[in-house]
């Protein structure tokens, strides 16, 4: 079963293709993230964070804030 989680897209300027760098339950943590990272002063390279609307399978990924319930 998918549910719909917030994935942290990071881009590199010196790599094109984006990757995800977490997947958040609520928009504004995964916000928050995403702007420490932009504005940080000490990265080496420019970065470009954004929050998007995914779905994923719980079991299979690590979810900040989401609570995994014991199988039965």
């Amino acid at each position: 079963m998918d549910i719909i989680v917030f994935a942290l897209i990071v881009t590199l300027d010196q790599e094109p293709e984006p990757w995800v760098a977490s997947y958040w339950m609520r928009l504004q943590h995964c916000l928050s993230d995403a702007r420490l990272l932009s504005r940080r002063e000490d990265n080496y390279a420019a970065v470009l964070a954004v929050c998007k609307p995914v779905r994923v399978n719980p079991t299979t990924v690590d979810i900040n804030g989401y609570e995994k319930k014991p199988q039965d």
